[in-house]
């Protein structure tokens, strides 16, 4: 499987909900999600996460939503790339539509608003 790197602009506060500890926590994450707003250009399929997880938290199922996810790497840590989706009709929520990716790493990383960011989105088909 290859990478992709995709180059974008940290946007901080997109006015989520409360975050979700359970599924955080069952891909070994640090809970938070940073904000990547790429280029307006960009192939909506190259930000579309390759693998499927289950909503597991009272707001993802009240919610009717699963997510989309994709390992990825930024600044050296590894982490993933999450896309909420409809459950039922499998399209996408959050930023997808504004080119604006969800990313959320192992660990914490210290951000300034505004800082160009380079992302490996792993996973895909050589």
């Amino acid at each position: 499987m290859g990478s992709k790197l995709v180059r974008g602009v940290y946007v901080p506060g997109c006015n989520h909900s409360p975050l979700p500890p359970l599924f955080y926590a069952s891909l070994g994450l640090w809970q938070g999600t940073i904000n990547i707003q790429l280029p307006k250009e960009i192939c909506k399929t190259l930000i579309l996460p390759n693998k499927r997880k289950e909503g597991v938290d009272p707001i993802d199922l009240n919610a009717n939503q699963d997510f989309l996810i994709r390992r990825c790497r930024l600044k050296a840590v590894k982490g993933y790339q999450i896309l909420p989706i409809d459950k039922t009709t499998n399209a996408p929520r959050g930023h997808h539509s504004s080119k604006i990716i969800e990313i959320s790493l192992e660990e914490k990383i210290e951000l300034k608003p505004r800082k160009e960011l380079e992302v490996e989105l792993k996973g895909f088909e050589e």
